[in-house]
């Protein structure tokens, strides 16, 4: 009752009744099965570099990252911080051509021009890309909480806002 009451009133506002139509939700059921394999791509990535990849080989750059962070943000960047943010952007530039194809082909079924689309979505991935980097970089170093699971918190806030761009704006 209550809910049906609450859809019945977003329903006035057309923002959200494009998003309440049949076809939202199928697109949702969609996104959400493509979301869950590029979520278990990308979370393997990340697991991958941060526990086995970079505990064997170190990677490269740390010195000039450590020294831009410095400069930036008067911030001295841990090892294992530079390790987790890595990580993180390794394994989501590789989600990005997977979920930007699947996505447009399947889960939105898309016709617009690819090269507009790949421009809108390339700016949404940079913004991503920033904004999942200083949330992992405040979970993990400034609150405490394990690599592993910010990266899951992190996931989730951003499949939300996602969303709703990709279907009001890039895969309209």
């Amino acid at each position: 009752m209550l809910i049906t009451n609450l859809l019945d009133r977003l329903k006035k506002y057309k923002f959200f009744a494009e998003l309440l139509t049949p076809e939202a939700f199928s697109q949702m059921k969609r996104y959400v099965i493509t979301g869950f394999t590029g979520f278990a791509i990308e979370y393997f990535l990340f697991l991958t570099f941060d526990n086995f990849v970079f505990k064997r080989f170190f990677p490269g750059g740390y010195s000039f990252a450590k020294d831009v962070a410095a400069n930036l943000f008067n911030y001295n960047l841990k090892d294992s911080t530079y390790c987790i943010l890595l990580a993180n952007a390794i394994a989501y530039v590789v989600v990005f051509w997977f979920n930007f194809l699947v996505n447009r082909i399947w889960s939105f079924k898309s016709k617009v021009n690819i090269f507009k689309q790949l421009r809108q979505y390339g700016a949404l991935f940079i913004f991503n890309l920033i904004a999942i980097s200083a949330l992992m970089w405040f979970l993990t170093d400034k609150i405490g909480i394990i690599s592993k699971i910010s990266k899951i918190l992190v996931m989730g806030l951003v499949v939300c806002w996602n969303f709703i761009l990709y279907k009001k704006v890039i895969y309209k």
